[in-house]
């Protein structure tokens, strides 16, 4: 039997020593109804009081490697019309130039939030914005891995953007507190990116924070500009997430976190996680050996073995494959649920 550890940062090695899993469960959020709709002005004002915050974000690679310079951190409410976001970015030098919508923002520090109303379907939104509020939005159909196509040109309609500056934008000669985020995101443009059914208590989105962080370097003219090492090249950012995608690659969707809505104002509601969601990280686990073992023919050729132990479950994995792609086939026992990836990263929950 091929067991597959779910153990918070416990690796496990695959039968074969083809591949290792070190998994910890994304992390999860509980979003409470608003019961005063924010300005969407970068202040954190009385609307925000009563929302918890979320964990301060580690490197994008996982806690393992060093921790952030700087602190971020974010919260989150909901109403019929927005889903609103409040982010705290500490930063002792606030900078930001480009003005132009739909810019390449990550070339200067910036915000940046992912968002997949359903497991099940491929398409998801990405969204980034610098400290003047200028915002950078994409619509995705499909993750890089799987061909991605994606829309520069999709504008999230009715969306506001609030940022607020603790210290002076643009001027090298003092030193900041930092900036702050803050979002409305209409849930009449996130029915593009594939959830039809109005939002209601209960629901799970995944969604995941990241801030790019550049070192820096002030020009004589005053004007801050990325850091360049002795080689003529621009040194590397840092990544900072809230959930961990264990590699330095925001889009592979199944590492983001949970956010889950509730329909009080305020108070405690424990977060659960989606029943299916250990069975997903399995399949996707198997999608990606695939991707990178695209000549094996069998899940036995693929894993070495068809029977993978989850937390308790026992499931029976298969590898369907013809001359037009692949299907990965994930069962739970004789009468659980079954779960389908094809080569475009549709999941299918067969009856």
């Amino acid at each position: 039997m091929l067991a597959l550890c779910l153990v918070a940062l416990c690796p496990c090695q695959w039968a074969m020593g083809l591949h290792a899993w070190d998994y910890s469960p994304p992390r999860g959020y509980v979003a409470y109804k608003a019961a005063q709709t924010p300005m969407i002005d970068g202040k954190h004002d009385a609307p925000w009081h009563h929302a918890p915050w979320s964990e301060t974000f580690n490197d994008i690679e996982g806690s393992r490697k060093p921790k952030p310079r700087f602190r971020t951190r974010m919260k989150m409410l909901w109403d019929d019309q927005y889903l609103y976001v409040f982010a705290e970015i500490e930063e002792p030098h606030v900078w930001a130039y480009q003005t132009k919508r739909d810019a390449t923002i990550y070339h200067e520090n910036d915000f940046e939030m992912f968002i997949k109303p359903s497991a099940l379907t491929p398409q998801y939104g990405e969204f980034e914005m610098n400290a003047l509020g200028t915002p950078w939005d994409l619509f995705f159909m499909r993750p890089y891995r799987s061909g991605a196509d994606y829309m520069v040109s999709w504008d999230m309609r009715e969306m506001k953007v609030g940022v607020g500056v603790d210290g002076t934008l643009n001027d090298p000669s003092d030193t900041d507190t930092g900036w702050s985020v803050e979002l409305a995101f209409p849930w009449s443009a996130l029915k593009e990116l594939g959830r039809k059914r109005p939002v209601r208590d209960g629901d799970h989105w995944r969604i995941n924070f990241s801030r790019v962080q550049w070192q820096h370097v002030v020009t004589e003219e005053g004007r801050y500009r990325r850091k360049v090492g002795s080689n003529g090249r621009t040194l590397k950012e840092d990544n900072w997430t809230w959930s961990p995608q264990r590699a330095i690659q925001m889009h592979e969707p199944e590492y983001w976190g949970y956010v889950q809505l509730s329909d009080k104002a305020r108070g405690t509601v424990e977060f659960r996680r989606p029943k299916e969601e250990p069975i997903l990280q399995a399949l996707f686990y198997l999608f990606r050996a695939k991707k990178g073992n695209m000549k094996a023919q069998s899940i036995e050729a693929l894993i070495g073995d068809d029977t993978i132990l989850v937390k308790g479950m026992t499931l029976k994995a298969q590898l369907e494959q013809d001359r037009y792609g692949f299907h990965l086939v994930v069962t739970q026992g004789d009468e659980g649920p079954t779960y389908a990836i094809d080569e475009r990263e549709v999941v299918t929950r067969l009856p």
